[in-house]
Parts: C-alpha cells; sequence; structure tokens
C-alpha cells in the first residue's frame, strides 16, 4: 500500500460523496491507496452515505471507524493513523478538493527525491491572498529554507503535506488532544523541521472550501477559535526559537495625515496583500478596521 488518506468527518452528508470521488477518481493505481474515515459523532446522515458508496464501489479501498461521541479531528486522526497501512500518509478534510494528478505528483515527487515530506499548493477560496502557489518543483533540505518556502509557520495545514509513515512514526508524531482549532499548526512545523528533506510540487494542488455553515465559519465558536489560534501562534513562535529560526512576518504599508504637517492625526496601515487596512486615531487609538471582501471564487462547485 503506497497512500493512506485519512479524512475525520463530522455532519458532512453534502460533501462526502464528491470527496470519495476526487480519491477514487485519481490518476494513480487505486489498489494503492486506501481511505480511512472516522465518522466522529456524526449525527446527520455521513454515515449512510459512506455505506452507501462503499457497496456502490466495491472495489474502491474504503475503511470506516465509528464514534458515538465527537472528540474532534485530532482524535479521529490519531484512531486512524494506528490502522494506517500506506507508505505514505495523507490528512484531508472532507469538504475539500484536489486535482485528479494530486497523489501521483506527491508520491512519485517523494520517492524520486526520498523526502520525507512532499508539499502541494494550495488555493483558499476565501481569501485568496492566503494561497501558497509553487511554480517549479525544489527540494529543500536546510530547515531555514523549508520554513521560507512552505510559510509553514502561518499556514501550517496538515492537508498541505504527503507524509512518510516510516518518519512520522519514527518521531512519535501525534495530533494534540486538547486543541479543537489549529491543532496542526505546531505539529506540522516539528514535520518540516525534522524531515530529512521535502520536495515542493507544483502538479499537486488542493483547493480550501470555503463552505459558510462548516464549523470553522461559524460565528458562535469564533472566540473559541481565537483562543486556540493564540495559543498555536505562541507555541510556533517558541519551537521557532528553540532553533533559531525567523518566523514569517505580514509586512504593511502606512499613510499619514497630519494636521498642520505637526499632529498625526490618522494612521492607515495595511497588509501587503492591501485585503485589510486599520486606522489610528492620533497614531494610537485604533478606530476602524476595513476588509476588503471581493473574494475571487477559484473554482466553482
Amino acid at each position: 500500500m503506497k497512500i493512506s488518506v485519512i479524512i475525520p468527518v463530522y455532519n458532512c452528508a453534502r460533501y462526502i460523496r464528491q470527496t470519495l470521488d476526487l480519491i477514487r477518481l485519481q490518476n494513480f493505481d487505486s489498489r494503492e491507496i486506501e481511505t480511512i474515515i472516522y465518522l466522529d459523532g456524526c449525527t446527520d446522515t455521513t454515515a449512510d452515505e459512506v455505506a452507501i458508496y462503499a457497496k456502490q464501489y466495491p472495489k474502491f479501498n474504503l475503511r470506516a471507524i465509528r464514534a458515538d461521541v465527537n472528540m474532534g479531528p485530532s482524535n479521529a486522526r490519531n484512531a486512524a493513523l494506528a490502522i494506517a497501512r500506506g507508505e505514505y500518509i495523507h490528512f484531508m478534510d472532507a469538504d475539500d478538493v484536489i486535482n485528479t494528478d494530486f497523489y501521483k505528483s506527491l508520491y512519485d515527487a517523494a520517492t524520486r527525491t526520498d523526502s520525507d515530506v512532499a508539499v502541494s499548493s494550495f488555493f483558499h477560496e476565501r481569501w485568496p491572498n492566503d494561497s501558497v502557489i509553487f511554480d517549479q518543483e525544489i527540494v529543500l533540505g536546510m530547515l531555514q529554507d523549508k520554513m521560507d518556502a512552505t510559510h509553514v509557520d502561518t499556514a501550517g495545514y496538515s492537508w498541505r503535506y504527503l507524509i512518510r509513515r516510516a518518519f512520522w512514526e519514527r518521531n512519535h508524531f501525534a495530533f494534540p488532544t486538547d486543541m479543537k482549532y489549529c491543532e496542526d499548526l505546531l505539529l506540522m512545523n516539528r514535520v518540516v523541521c525534522y524531515s530529512n528533506r521535502l520536495v515542493l510540487v507544483p502538479g499537486a494542488k488542493y483547493l480550501y472550501k470555503f463552505r459558510p455553515n462548516s464549523l470553522l465559519t461559524t460565528h458562535s465558536t469564533r472566540k473559541l477559535q481565537n483562543v486556540y489560534y493564540n495559543r498555536a501562534r505562541a507555541d510556533v513562535y517558541v519551537f521557532l526559537a528553540q532553533y533559531d529560526l525567523s518566523r514569517g512576518v505580514v509586512t504593511r504599508g502606512r499613510t499619514y495625515w497630519r494636521l498642520f504637517g505637526f499632529i498625526p492625526v490618522v494612521i492607515a496601515r495595511r497588509d501587503k496583500n492591501r485585503t485589510k487596512t486599520w486606522y489610528y486615531l492620533f497614531g494610537i487609538i485604533p478606530f476602524m478596521c476595513v476588509r476588503n471582501k471581493n473574494i475571487t471564487r477559484l473554482w466553482k462547485l
């Protein structure tokens, strides 16, 4: 078995058949891919959809683990990893999209270069300027080069990486079970850092979908998301400091308005992609934050 695809699922009945189709129709020997779905306490018809799909395509290598209580993606991934048999592992979200050469491109590049990790390009549907696109294959082994090229300190999404399972097990990696959001940020920084080398793969493309009703876009969980995000970022900063690695910095332009050429009345700070602008009264008191909401939908589905 060459690749184990691990998908934690919670109430994704609307999307799960499409996700399974994307794996089944890959330009890769279907006998060499296993798909492990962890049904994480689903309360909708996701389990029924998976069962129907398995009967409809009996040659599709699909295994499902069913839990009665929702425990979060970390527990789901860790449990699925325990039964994975693939030479490489990939963590996919249940509502996202990959191109048909995704696994072929990643696996071929990883084995040809003997890399512990292969990294795909990704498109962020909600915030396109946060996407990371590779235009050529590059093999990297130096710590700072790996961190800089992957932007892992700010975009440490686990679904970007195809990871050698022996490397994962040798380092005793595991997703933190005490975090419900941003659980993969610090872990993926460790994966990238500890890898013997990694390869950037332009032929593999992952689309991170924006689903208005998903867990990460629900306003009721926004405060909890921020708590975990701040904790994960702090953990990453400490980790990078241990290895004397620099972290990614978002540069901002500044515009000053001065009263009589002496007192700065308003200072506007913009991020480099001009997606967000902060306005400060007298340069001290923030009184307005404007976000550019003109979102480009890369793929319509």
